[in-house]
This record gives C-alpha cells, structure tokens and sequence, in this order.
C-alpha cells in the first residue's frame, strides 16, 4: 500500500511538471533582437507609362518633309515583348514592305495630295487596329498621342526616315528605379510584430530605433516567429505582404539574434 502511495504520488509530480511547462510566450527570462534593412522608394517613384507624340508632317512643302513610299518609323513596349513597325505605301504605285526582323509590321496606304490630318487620321486608326492591345491612341489634328498600356522602362519611339516629329511627352519607368527619392538603410520606426510557438496571431508588436534595431524581451524558450510588412513591388498596385524570420530560445537568459528582416517601404 505505501509503495502504491509513493508511486502515485510521482506521477502526480510528473503530471505536474509536465503540465506547468511552459509553452513560447511571455514570462521568461531571454530576450530576441534583430534589425530591419529597407529600401525606400517613396510614392513619387511609382512604374510610369511612357506617353510619345507623333506629329504627321508631310504636305507643307519644305524640302525633305514629304513622306516617301516605304518609308517608316519605330514604336516599342516595355520589355520589348512585341515591337512594331508603322510604315507607308502611295497608292500611286508599290511600295516595299522593309519587313524588319522581330517586329510587326503596321501598314498605312496614303497618297501624295492627302492632308496632314487625313494622314494621322489614316496612322492612328492602323495602330488601332494592330497594336491596339499595346497602346491607347489618341488624335487631334494631325497630331497622334501613343500611351503604352504597360508601365515600365522602354525603347523611346524612332522617326527612322519619315518626316515626322516624334517626342517622348513621359518617360516610361519601373517601379522602385533609382532616383532622387530612393534610400537604403535602416527602417526607422517600423512597427515589427512577435508571433508565440503556433498561435495564429501576433502577441507583441514593437517600433524600430533609429538603427532599424528592436528587441522583444521576457520570453521563454520556445519557437517564435518574427515579422513586419514590406511593398510588393512585382503588384502594380502595391500591395503589402509580410516579411518574417523564425526565432528559436533554447534556455533562459539567452539574448538570440534574429535574421535581417529586409523591406521595400
């Protein structure tokens, strides 16, 4: 009978120290630091969409401005995933396609007695029609204004050997490209967050020094989870996701160093 007592009662304190275990969370005695890198673009360095003015001369009499059978210009877009090629045939007589290697030909009919406007009347509606998918295209007089449809770096637009005025009203960029706004180094003031062992949500939040350092302290030993937000640059409408390093404290008064958490802000 005593050795029933006894018995039981070490498994009562087994049970108990097993059940008291602590569990990642508060309490404890260790402590996470870590420090958040960023890459700051700002809101005035988002993707633009190049914007190209095409200006259609050809019927004003000056020497070397009247368009000529087979002549052509160039248009591009971004990532040169399909590039094109505008060119003219006088209904006069044949014109020769230049049929230019990797790009899609666009063709316009005119004849010498047409106006300027009736021209770029003539190019938009052609561009329209092909690279529709590409491009908005607008018109006034004889004025045609191509906006890429994708943001993003690209080929600027080339007269080649027609007589037309082309100009590049805005630069097509990417998102986050160098310039006078963009920054990189510590995250200053960001708000970090600390998720406990398996739980489903954060359980502590801190701020980030002037250094990008934080530090969540008291802690027992445990798995955690540490994370913060971060612009996802590859969405065009910048959307956030989150950034996130696992932490392990293995025994008490232990400080561990958590992997960078790097950011684009």
């Amino acid at each position: 009978m005593k050795k029933q007592i006894i018995l039981l009662s070490s498994l009562a304190l087994i049970s108990f120290t097993f059940g008291c275990k602590k569990v990642a969370g508060p309490g404890g005695t260790s402590s996470i630091k870590g420090n958040v890198q960023c890459t700051f673009i700002g809101n005035n360095n988002p993707a633009e969409k190049e914007v190209t003015s095409i200006i259609c001369n050809h019927a004003n009499g000056i020497s070397g401005s009247i368009l000529d059978n087979s002549d052509y210009f160039l248009i591009n877009t971004p990532g040169n995933s399909t590039n094109y090629y505008v060119w003219y045939e006088n209904t006069n007589w044949l014109g020769q396609d230049p049929a230019l290697q990797g790009r899609t030909a666009i063709k316009v009919t005119y004849s010498n007695n047409e106006s300027n406007v009736t021209i770029a009347t003539n190019t938009a509606a052609a561009i329209l029609a092909i690279a529709g998918a590409d491009f908005d295209v607008s018109r006034t007089n004889d004025v045609i204004t191509l906006t890429n449809k994708i943001a993003g770096e690209v080929a600027d637009a080339n007269d080649v050997n027609t007589p037309f005025v082309i100009d590049v009203l805005n630069q097509g960029k990417n998102s986050g490209g160098a310039g006078a706004n963009s920054y990189s180094g510590p995250a200053v003031d960001e708000q970090v967050y600390i998720i406990y062992g398996d739980e489903d949500f954060y359980g502590e939040n801190v701020r980030t020094d002037a250094q990008g350092n934080y530090q969540f302290v008291g802690l027992v030993k445990g798995n955690y989870r540490v994370f913060t937000y971060s612009i996802d640059t590859l969405t065009s409408n910048f959307t956030l996701k989150q950034i996130e390093t696992s932490v392990e404290i293995t025994k008490n008064k232990e400080v561990v160093t958590a992997s960078d958490l790097k950011v684009v802000l």
